[in-house]
């Protein structure tokens, strides 16, 4: 019986450096492993991430986010005006009632809302978006030198999803729908008028939003708030719109903190009237705060694709016609895509996280040259 052997045979000893060299080479393999492992993962997401827009629109599960809350929701708001509008049928009863001869002023009051949402089923699909948004906020945080400020990104399958007490909550839907009731006040020329109260229920045609409430504290006080959370949609049929969604609703709450700072300086200084008079200053900064964000978004996903050897999604318009009109937040959209890509990513970001005046005051000389 051959005798086995232990140790190194006399022909393979191996020197002290040789085997400090080895060491190294191990250790270096195996730190590299898990990297190359993480990039070729990353890049098969990437690839179920791009099927996305071409699958195939739900409209259920229905699931329960939040029961109804008094919601001043800008988009339910201009959904019922414009249905209302429409109301022939309507408008002719309330010129017998009130009696108006050319016009009747429409003011929507009371806004309920119940957030539902359609949960993403797709497994393969789900979970690829889901590592996708929480790796391009990790680089856009990076990028911007700031710490994660998300406490959860989530993709609910149940309804009446958690939402964190520290930090942003961030949900991951196939899509997003809002169930309201609402009180609407409908006044005459002469000062006649009559309410009515209106329900139904819309599908969002916003697939990310960090909404801005404003609430009247006192008499010239009002109060600032975003919600702690927000739900992004993957129901889009534009590649390049459902990469941005992640990036360009963390930019909302980053540069959020400069806009809700300015607003509050221009009521400290100039109290507003009423509640809709403060609503009318918010809306007009959350227009820029558009603005300079659609020009951000473009920066981030350039430099991500660039980094992970792939092309820019072509940012084409969707196919399918808007839920709703265009909103005016859109307003200056485009002009704040261009004044970025002319100042750059870092001093775009510093000039507005320093002065949204002063940024705003470059976004209106680009629009008069």
């Amino acid at each position: 019986m051959r005798q086995l052997r232990t140790g190194f045979s006399a022909n393979k000893r191996l020197s002290r450096r040789r085997l400090m060299q080895l060491g190294a080479m191990g250790l270096t393999g195996w730190m590299l492993s898990p990297i190359r492992f993480a990039a070729a993962a990353l890049k098969d997401d990437l690839e179920l991430v791009s099927r996305i827009p071409q699958m195939m629109e739900r409209e259920g599960p229905m699931l329960v986010f939040r029961d109804f809350l008094a919601d001043p929701d800008v988009e339910v708001a201009q959904h019922i005006r414009s249905q209302l509008g429409q109301r022939k049928d309507l408008l002719s009863q309330l010129r017998k009632k009130i009696g108006f001869e050319k016009q009747v002023r429409l003011s929507v009051e009371d806004i309920q809302v119940r957030l539902m949402f359609v949960p993403q089923l797709q497994e393969g699909h789900a979970a690829a978006y889901h590592h996708y948004c929480r790796d391009i906020t990790n680089f856009l945080f990076e990028m911007n030198r700031m710490e994660n400020f998300y406490a959860v990104i989530s993709s609910p399958r149940e309804s009446y999803p958690p939402v964190s007490e520290t930090g942003i909550s961030a949900f991951l839907v196939h899509r997003l729908a809002k169930d309201y009731r609402a009180v609407c006040k409908f006044t005459a020329e002469s000062g006649c008028s009559v309410k009515y109260k209106a329900t139904g229920a819309i599908f969002s045609n916003h697939l990310g939003a960090v909404d801005l409430e404003i609430q009247s504290m006192a008499s010239g006080q009002f109060d600032l708030t975003r919600k702690p959370f927000t739900i992004w949609q993957n129901n889009t049929e534009n590649l390049y719109t459902l990469m941005s969604v992640p990036v360009e609703e963390t930019l909302h709450y980053q540069l959020g903190k400069a806009t809700d700072r300015e607003i509050a300086t221009s009521m400290r200084n100039h109290p507003p009237e009423s509640l809709s008079a403060a609503q009318r200053l918010a809306e007009e900064w959350m227009a820029v705060e558009e603005s300079i964000v659609g020009g951000l978004v473009h920066c981030v996903l350039e430099r991500y694709c660039i980094q992970h050897h792939m092309a820019v999604p072509a940012s084409a318009p969707e196919k399918k016609p808007p839920l709703v009109p265009a909103l005016r937040q859109y307003r200056y959209r485009d002009r704040g895509i261009q004044l970025v890509g002319n100042l750059g990513f870092q001093e775009a970001t510093a000039l507005y996280m320093n002065s949204p005046s002063d940024f705003r005051d470059q976004l209106i000389r680009q629009q008069d040259a």
